[in-house]
């Protein structure tokens, strides 16, 4: 990527890419979309949303008595610099703001968890909790950059 940047919004060259039709689990709103965070991974660059009205515990909270925050089971693979919309800088509300920042290293922890805990749960789909967060998540679009 030439130019990392913490805070982004998915491009329409990435809804091209990954249409709702097909990618039914990922977060798509081109009228409204998410602020996503960035996050690096053992070289491979993932965006996770910011959103609200999250009711699961795979979650950086940001506002939790609102359920707002960064949300896992929404975390896409960046595979192109295109898919990164440049043209626009997301603005944060302060709330927000103030409870990421200086938050890059524990997001990234939680982050490594998660994708450890949907490793994990592909290992025993005969267990309804895990059919649960495979069924849910994102990360079932990007197995292979995941190393499953």
């Amino acid at each position: 990527m030439a130019k990392k940047k913490r805070f982004i919004f998915l491009s329409d060259a990435f809804y091209r890419a990954y249409p709702s039709s097909q990618y039914p689990e990922m977060e798509q709103k081109q009228n409204r979309p998410y602020i996503q965070v960035c996050v690096e991974i053992d070289g491979v660059q993932y965006a996770i949303p910011l959103r609200s009205e999250i009711n699961h515990p795979h979650v950086f909270w940001t506002d939790k008595e609102n359920h707002c925050g960064v949300d896992f089971s929404k975390a896409v693979v960046i595979k192109d610099e295109s898919y990164i919309d440049m043209t626009k800088d997301p603005h944060l509300r302060q709330k927000e703001f103030d409870a990421l920042r200086g938050k890059d290293y524990r997001i990234r922890i939680k982050m490594e968890k998660y994708i450890a805990s949907y490793k994990k749960a592909k290992q025993d789909m005969n267990n309804a909790v895990n059919q649960k967060l495979v069924k849910y998540s994102t990360l079932q679009y990007f197995e292979k950059e995941i190393g499953l």
